[in-house]
């Protein structure tokens, strides 16, 4: 038996996503396991629906098991998503391949740039671009072409793009785990602008849905599998979607007023000064998105800022990121992924939580992790149109299809 393992977001699911399950099925995948994102997203944002709305949805759109990638490693950069939620892919010690979208679809490709990546000439000729004033002005992806074909005199061209570079993360985090899981990667069949809904394509981006979703625009969801369609709609109808995160624009600015600049500060993905500029910016602003606009630079993103924000709020040190997940928990599953829960225990030790509560019964390490995973699942709940109570993350049950 073949198993292939996706690490997603699913925010929502969409016909793409449901075109990289069918490709691993007709590629020989018998079980599809999934390490999906919590409340919160890479991009530092709130997740359109909850994890457990969009966990019965994959499970209804052709996945086994989603086992999530908890907060805050589902909201970090590239480099700690992909390796977080390898880390919990090769701990269930079932999966066989791991299976990946790209721009490129080059698998080979992608190798090579990776190994080249994890070399510690690469990693210093990054760090040495850097601190180099002529290339100040250049984003992440910029700073990485211009380093590898600086360095190798390759001729990669706009080729870190964000699915190359999260694949790329996924083969140097495999690598590192030293794992058996095979990578292959899916090419991306289109690219859509974000925001933007193109007709002529049975396949939009997930910001496109979002957008339109957010605006009670609910047609977009056509773009999503027929047979999760439903689930949506449901959950829209219920309060659980869309989230709403300027409901908590007075508790984050007030939160950041009520802290002031320091010299030092150990706020994951707020160090280089970012910290002190968001405790200044935010004596004048008054809402989240405004706080964006006017702390945005062309050295801080707005994925990082709002990442920034998040951690800032929930106070996430760059070592509670380092330490990668100790546990992960099954949001949903069908018949095949419950026999397969009973496989995962026989085979490995890691701790896969299924009763929420539980998770007190397990280590220091588990406990503090899904302490704070917990906290910020609360806060996410407060964003809904019917906000649910703060213990109910402790008090869900998974999804089980028959």
């Amino acid at each position: 038996m073949k198993t292939t393992g996706i690490i997603c977001e699913y925010n929502p699911i969409h016909n793409g996503h449901l075109r990289q399950i069918e490709y691993a099925k007709e590629h020989g995948a018998d079980v599809i396991v999934c390490v999906m994102s919590g409340n919160f997203t890479q991009r530092g944002e709130f997740a359109i629906a909850d994890k457990y709305t969009r966990a019965k949805a994959a499970i209804k759109a052709g996945a086994d098991v989603i086992f999530e990638l908890p907060f805050p490693f589902c909201s970090s950069s590239a480099e700690f998503f992909a390796s977080a939620g390898v880390r919990i892919a090769d701990k269930l010690s079932i999966v066989d391949y791991l299976a990946f979208g790209s721009e490129s679809g080059d698998i080979s490709l992608l190798s090579d740039v990776a190994e080249i990546m994890s070399s510690e000439e690469y990693i210093l000729q990054l760090e040495s671009l850097t601190t180099d004033k002529k290339y100040q002005s250049l984003g992440y992806p910029e700073l990485c072409e211009a380093a590898v074909n600086t360095l190798y005199g390759t001729k990669l061209n706009n080729f870190f793009t964000p699915n190359n570079i999260l694949a790329i993360e996924y083969l140097k985090a495999l690598k590192k785990e030293k794992s058996r899981i095979l990578p292959y990667t899916v090419k991306r069949e289109s690219a859509i602008h974000d925001g933007d809904i193109n007709e002529n394509s049975h396949i939009q981006s997930a910001s496109a849905i979002r957008a339109k979703i957010s605006e009670a625009d609910f047609s977009a969801l056509d773009y999503t599998p027929n047979i999760a369609k439903e689930t949506f709609l449901n959950a829209s109808k219920e309060g659980k979607m869309p989230s709403d995160m300027s409901k908590l624009d007075t508790a984050i600015i007030s939160s950041l007023r009520l802290n002031s600049p320091r010299n030092t500060v150990d706020i994951h993905d707020a160090a280089g000064g970012l910290y002190n500029r968001l405790c200044t910016q935010s004596t004048k602003v008054t809402s989240i998105s405004s706080l964006m606009s006017e702390t945005e630079t062309k050295k801080y993103t707005k994925a990082r800022i709002r990442r920034a924000i998040l951690n800032t709020y929930f106070g996430v040190t760059s070592s509670d990121v380092r330490m990668l997940p100790v546990y992960t928990q099954v949001l949903a599953m069908d018949t095949v992924g419950m026999s397969l829960l009973k496989r995962i225990k026989k085979a490995t030790d890691f701790p896969v939580i299924t009763k929420p509560s539980s998770f007190k019964d397990y280590t220091a390490d588990v406990i503090r992790q899904a302490t704070l995973s917990h906290k910020a699942d609360s806060i996410f709940g407060l964003t809904l149109k019917s906000p649910y109570q703060g213990d109910y993350p402790l008090t869900f049950t998974p999804y089980v299809k028959k």
